[in-house]
């Protein structure tokens, strides 16, 4: 519900200034990555959410979503000019909504923020609750302009991390999909649940969190269902095995179905698709089919 009330002011936004938002190739937003060991447990930092290459511009909103078994948002604050809040900004429990927050009148019609300087627009002050990794996730990002007109911007999402070692780079953090499967090739419609399961491959130089995806289709490609598996660390050389309950009672059968299992990590610049470096013969995503039979 909270995402629709968002999402729905975002679309106020764009129909207030008189075209669509249109997609900006220069303009950015980003979070930071924070990659440090003494944020222990109890300890509190401030990140800054900057625009990038921006000219004339007269507001933002965005959502930032958050691990909230690692970290707790304690506070935000807007960056003067940007002093007149539209919508509400909140802080809910995964995610902070910085919504629609204006220049004052007098700098309408003005090229408020000429040139490429990395501009702050808001601080988010978090409280750690635990050793881990979330990805600072921004989404649903607009840019309102002076000129009347809206942009999607380029975003650029971050990531925290109070387990990996200072220096840890983005080629040190890696979760390859190594494999998934169903546990039966022919399945009876009275069995109820099948488990859906991959094995996750942490072929990077530290820790971090890992899960898998399995989206079921039927015989000529429609969605059938979209799961998602729990999150788990995986050490660094170490395989862990997550895993779904998919209920075929209810599914058509007789019938033919694939499974897409596709391998996630959180890893720099946010939430990261597993990629296999160095082998052209692997994918990202398996496929794997099975039979739903009659009793």
């Amino acid at each position: 519900m909270k995402t629709a009330i968002f999402a729905l002011l975002v679309s106020i936004l764009a129909s207030t200034f008189a075209i669509s938002p249109a997609f900006s190739e220069g303009t950015t937003v980003a979070a930071p990555t924070i990659v440090d060991p003494t944020l222990i447990p109890g300890s509190s930092f401030t990140i800054d959410i900057t625009v990038h290459d921006v000219m004339g511009m007269l507001g933002y909103a965005f959502r930032l979503t958050y691990d909230p078994d690692v970290l707790m948002a304690t506070s935000f604050a807007t960056t003067s000019p940007f002093i007149q809040g539209w919508g509400e900004p909140a802080i809910y429990p995964d995610y902070v909504v910085m919504a629609y927050t204006w220049v004052l009148p007098e700098y309408f019609g003005t090229d408020v923020f000429p040139g490429d300087a990395p501009l702050p627009v808001a601080t988010i002050t978090f409280s750690v609750l635990d050793y881990g990794v979330s990805a600072l996730d921004l989404s649903l990002v607009v840019i309102a302009n002076v000129d009347g007109s809206s942009t999607y911007p380029t975003v650029v999402s971050g990531v925290f991390s109070n387990i990996w070692p200072a220096g840890t780079q983005p080629g040190d953090v890696y979760v390859a999909l190594n494999t998934g499967f169903v546990g039966k090739r022919k399945v009876q419609v009275t069995d109820g649940i099948e488990t859906l399961t991959a094995q996750l491959e942490n072929q990077g130089l530290v820790t971090t969190k890992a899960w898998a995806t399995f989206i079921v289709r039927s015989s000529s490609g429609e969605l059938v269902d979209e799961l998602t598996s729990t999150e788990v660390y995986i050490a660094p050389g170490t395989n862990a095995r997550v895993s779904v309950d998919l209920d075929v009672s209810s599914l058509a059968h007789p019938a033919s179905y694939t499974v897409e299992i596709t391998g996630w990590y959180v890893g720099f610049y946010g939430t990261t698709l597993s990629r296999h470096g160095g082998v052209a013969a692997a994918k990202t995503t398996v496929a794997k089919t099975f039979d739903l039979l009659e009793a």
